[in-house]
């Protein structure tokens, strides 16, 4: 996290710039200390808590939605408008630019961090409790016997290899990840022939919404695919499950242990 503006003393009326930031916040904080969220927070195909953000002001990220509500802190993203950021530091509002976490670890602390930072830490390890007990029920159901060998795909091919969260979550759920034994650290591209080579025992389509219709999501319906996975587990991340880190993590594991070849 960087604190752009130190000057943070009190954070009764917090607004948000970010969807990740959106959701902790609606974890975390009452509503009534909620000034902003962004759009996406509403949404149900982006957002797990889209039923809680309804009633709460929306923003698009912009500067002049963000001022005439006056927070005391904004929560921002590493991937926000850095000119956004910027004038509304310049403008004196104390702006905080949270990074994504990238591992089951740093999600942990990314929570506690956050919870210090809105005035809720109680609020914080009582979520990241609920995570690791939700954690432990789904993995006491990972079966005895050799661990399959999974290949997670998303949108352009795109993989999560080795630190990355969806590699610990595979783990924890009993799999080998493909991405992470061909040496792909953080994300990188898994091709067709990859696939088609390795033979993984298991597909698993990352980050999908069963409304898309871009060229890099319909990718995922290549023939290749469809042949090489006919007769093996094929399960869908939905985007709300994988694009912030939270208690979805718990449904992840839920669905890859279900999942896992008998």
């Amino acid at each position: 996290m960087v604190l752009l503006s130190m000057n943070v003393l009190a954070q009764e009326r917090i607004a948000s710039l970010n969807l990740c930031t959106d959701l902790l916040l609606l974890e975390l904080v009452e509503p009534e200390r909620i000034v902003s969220l962004t759009y996406w927070a509403s949404d149900p195909d982006l957002s797990y808590l889209a039923e809680r953000a309804r009633g709460i002001p929306v923003n698009h990220s912009l500067a002049e939605e963000i001022v005439p509500r006056d927070p005391d802190l904004i929560l921002a993203g590493q991937f926000s408008d850095v000119q956004v950021v910027s004038m509304l530091t310049r403008l004196g509002y104390p702006v905080a630019v949270l990074d994504v976490p990238l591992t089951l670890a740093g999600m942990r602390a990314h929570i506690l961090e956050f919870g210090e930072l809105v005035g809720e830490p109680e609020a914080a390890l009582a979520l990241v409790d609920k995570i690791d007990a939700g954690l432990r029920e789904a993995v006491a159901a990972v079966p005895a016997g050799e661990p399959p060998l999974a290949a997670v795909y998303g949108p352009q091919g795109v993989s999560p290899g080795s630190d990355t969260l969806l590699n610990d979550l595979l783990s924890l759920a009993g799999y080998r990840n493909l991405a992470a034994e061909l040496g792909i650290v953080s994300y990188g591209t898994l091709s067709l022939e990859d696939l088609v080579m390795a033979q993984p025992d298991v597909l698993v389509l990352d980050n999908v919404a069963s409304n898309t219709d871009s060229i890099a999501h319909r990718a995922l319906q290549h023939p290749v695919l469809r042949r090489q996975f006919a007769d093996k587990p094929v399960l869908s991340l939905p985007p709300k499950w994988s694009v912030c880190v939270g208690p979805t993590v718990v449904d992840v594991v839920t669905v890859l242990v279900a999942g896992r070849p008998g």
